[in-house]
């Protein structure tokens, strides 16, 4: 009796189970390239129009209260064969995988470790840095072409049956990042070349290269990592659009 029961009942249960889990891995297998934070996702996501859809890690600031990435960042982590981030003193959970785990180690593309992040001024020498850098690149229009000048390469290995459409998506994006620095600087009156200083402010990078008369503005602060918006290709443009009208009210 225990062994029919077994045969015609449990087993079937538990091969239901099964498919369901397997069904599920699939899912989480299909996230090939997966992103930490907003404005990078949204850059990338870009990049990989008509291509694919990456996997967002992060939704809010909270992350960072974590030591470890949650159970749902790290399924996704473990199936993608890339993972874009900012690098370990921006997003901490993810530092401590990325040290132990040489699988995860390979797959990883860490930005900041290419990029000329700005520092802090130090308080007794304010032309010079305090050695801690602002890990918030994107928001310099000339950094973020940088940053996806390395990202659209790396996309083509993930994805070589569409080397074209990202190649012909860099160029498009490069295009709205230089488009919209000049609208920065035509409505913020910023002259052009070399900014003059780097001051102290909320929103360092764009204090530097738009040479703000106020440096600080807490409204535009409060949108710079982007988790109030909705992740895709567009929410990058949307945020830097709303960071300009505060910008501009706060020069007033």
């Amino acid at each position: 009796m225990t062994t029919r029961l077994l045969r015609t009942r449990i087993l079937p249960f538990l091969g239901a189970i099964l498919s369901l889990f397997l069904s599920l891995s699939e899912a989480r297998a299909s996230d090939r390239v997966v992103v930490s934070v907003p404005p990078l996702h949204s850059l990338v996501s870009y990049l990989l129009a008509g291509v694919d859809q990456p996997a967002l890690l992060f939704t809010d600031p909270s992350h960072n209260q974590e030591t470890v990435p949650m159970p749902t960042a790290l399924s996704k982590i473990h199936a993608a064969k890339m993972v874009v981030w900012v690098g370990p003193t921006y997003e901490k959970p993810l530092a401590g995988l990325f040290s132990i785990d040489p699988a995860t180690t390979l797959k990883g593309l860490t930005l900041s470790s290419s990029l000329p992040l700005l520092g802090a001024p130090d308080a007794q020498h304010p032309s010079r840095s305090n050695g801690v850098q602002d890990m918030r690149f994107w928001l310099d229009p000339r950094l973020a072409k940088v940053a996806v000048s390395r990202i659209a390469p790396n996309l083509t290995r993930v994805y070589p049956d569409h080397v074209e459409l990202i190649l012909d998506n860099e160029i498009a994006l490069k295009k709205r990042l230089t488009d919209m620095e000049h609208q920065f600087r035509h409505v913020l009156g910023t002259p052009h070349g070399v900014p003059l200083n780097v001051p102290e402010s909320d929103v360092l990078y764009l204090a530097w290269r738009f040479n703000l008369a106020t440096p600080t503005c807490p409204d535009a602060a409060q949108k710079i990592e982007g988790f109030d918006g909705t992740p895709g290709a567009k929410d990058y443009f949307k945020m830097m659009d709303a960071i300009l009208s505060d910008l501009k009210a706060c020069q007033i």
